[in-house]
């Protein structure tokens, strides 16, 4: 029984010493870090998001007022140098309209409406065209200011996350007497601030703010943050 009882202790205790230093030589053979990097810059260009809208009592006649609208409007864009491709319609809708009288509903008419999402790549002319294409009858919802070349700088600030989080490795890696080894893995954040919205309220404010006064937004800068995590081997 005696005998039984201290080979039964060898093997707990060689047990724990292969599992401690299992999870040693997991934590001495590499290292995880995370990286991040940050920049401001200015947006070079807008993507406004509107809407075309009419009524009518038959559903002809809301089509017909609503194809005019977007035609005139399709072409105060060309004549600002917007081009084709860059005015894009999201939705189209034709749908009736009720209204209720007496707990009971009744077909009031009928409406027409298009969404776009227009590319405005000279910054500019974009006061101008709020203005303008408000006489158009567009709706406009709310802009967003970004980047023309926006997957160019994202990759150049996930290079600069990376190298920051290289370096972070680095360092610990001296610390413990060791170098630093391969990459083992990576899982690279996504890329945030590369957009910034101007709500409907927002951009009320700004073309109430004055009688006849041209609308003049600022764009301001854009704050992108980019972070990796990464995880080497140590030498």
């Amino acid at each position: 029984m005696k005998q039984r009882i201290i080979t039964l202790l060898l093997v707990i205790t060689m047990s724990f010493s292969f599992f401690s230093c299992g999870a040693l030589a997991a934590e001495q053979d590499s290292i995880s870090v995370n990286g991040q990097a940050e920049a401001e810059v200015a947006p070079d260009m807008a993507t406004l998001f509107g809407g075309l809208e009419k009524h009518a009592a038959t559903a002809g006649e809301a089509r017909e007022a609503l194809a005019k609208d977007m035609a005139s409007f399709k072409r105060f864009m060309l004549l600002q140098a917007v081009s084709d491709q860059d005015i894009l319609t999201t939705r189209y809708s034709l749908q009736p309209e009720y209204i209720i009288e007496k707990n009971k509903r009744r077909l009031a008419g009928y409406k027409a409406r298009t969404d776009y999402k227009i590319r405005i790549r000279d910054l500019e002319k974009l006061g101008t065209i709020i203005d303008r294409s408000i006489g158009s009858n567009l709706m406009i919802e709310r802009i967003e200011f970004g980047l023309a070349n926006r997957s160019l700088f994202e990759n150049r600030l996930l290079d600069e996350a990376v190298e920051n989080a290289k370096s972070k490795a680095a360092v610990v890696a001296r610390a413990g007497g060791r170098t630093l080894g391969h990459l083992i893995r990576a899982n690279l954040g996504t890329v945030t601030g590369a957009v910034r919205p101007m709500n409907r309220n927002m951009l009320m404010a700004k073309l109430e703010d004055g009688d006849s006064a041209p609308t003049e937004l600022s764009p301001g800068v854009l704050t992108v943050e980019a972070s990796v995590s990464l995880e080497f081997a140590l030498n």
